[in-house]
């Protein structure tokens, strides 16, 4: 079990912590939508460990899911004190998500929140909750849609926890997460209106494996056809420009049917493929 929170939080922790308590005040059984991030083991952290409720853990695991995700969550909820219950689905079942359209997302989230809400309902729950912050309503999230629809509350966002408040409150209550790097499905890797298939996100799956298990601590491999282009933080750059490392790298790729390899000199970027998008809709609202 965890440390409690120690009692000299800074001020705006205080009010957020607060904010929070009277948000969930009233619930005793609670669900929570749980990926094994720094946000979603907070919350869950915060409701189990501080709030002493009863706490019902969803994590969904299919095809989108990077493989090593999974073990990562099932650690984290156990550093809660909780163990989670495992939802298998597969979301390429759905041709409204295998077409992968700009709102892929939305059709996504639809289908596996539905799922823990089932589960949810089953189990007694009297409120349904994700981890989404303050923050994430300023990036393009068409899922934010789909959890309202099912009525799920987003705690951390409502008491105005920002990603930076949540790591620090994660890293005082001494949560291995707090300074997890962000992760994604593996369907953010690849363009819109490029058709998702099982083979193709284990493909990237793998590719992406090649370069975690060099040490880079964050990495989005995006596909172009038969290309690969690599997204890490600059400062890691380093890693993979070695000429024997080039040359693992591109073997390797080539080996997983990426015949060309490339470094994206922009670096990481959340939600990359999304920045086509809001220029289009830039230029629709704003034409020259």
């Amino acid at each position: 079990m965890c440390p409690m929170i120690p009692s000299d939080l800074p001020e705006a922790l205080k009010t957020r912590c607060a904010a929070l308590d009277e948000l969930l005040s009233n619930h005793r059984r609670i669900g929570i939508a749980f990926s094994g991030g720094v946000d979603s083991t907070l919350l869950a952290w915060y409701v189990h460990v501080v709030l002493e409720r009863e706490v019902h853990l969803f994590l969904v695991a299919g095809t989108l899911l990077p493989n090593r995700e999974r073990g990562r969550a099932v650690e984290a909820a156990l550093e809660t004190g909780l163990n989670p219950e495992v939802i298998s689905l597969d979301p390429l079942a759905s041709p409204s998500i295998v077409e992968n359209s700009p709102e892929r997302c939305y059709h996504c989230k639809k289908l596996l929140m539905s799922a823990v809400r089932t589960q949810g309902i089953q189990r007694g729950c009297s409120i349904l909750c994700d981890g989404t912050h303050a923050e994430d309503h300023l990036s393009h999230r068409p899922g934010r849609k789909a959890l309202d629809e099912l009525g799920f509350v987003s705690p951390l966002g409502r008491a105005g926890f920002s990603k930076e408040h949540i790591r620090e409150l994660s890293r005082l209550a001494g949560l291995s997460t707090w300074n997890r790097p962000s992760q994604s499905c593996l369907a953010t890797r690849v363009p819109y209106g490029t058709r998702l298939t099982t083979d193709l996100l284990q493909r990237i799956d793998l590719a992406e494996s090649i370069l975690l298990d060099m040490g880079i601590g964050q990495v989005r491999v995006r596909v172009h056809g038969d290309l690969a282009r690599i997204e890490i933080p600059a400062a890691s750059f380093h890693a993979v420009l070695r000429e024997e490392d080039r040359s693992r790298i591109s073997e390797s790729f080539r080996r997983l049917g990426f015949i060309h390899t490339t470094l994206d000199i922009l670096g990481f970027r959340s939600g990359s493929w999304d920045e086509s998008t809001r220029a289009d809709s830039r230029a629709k609202r704003d034409p020259q």
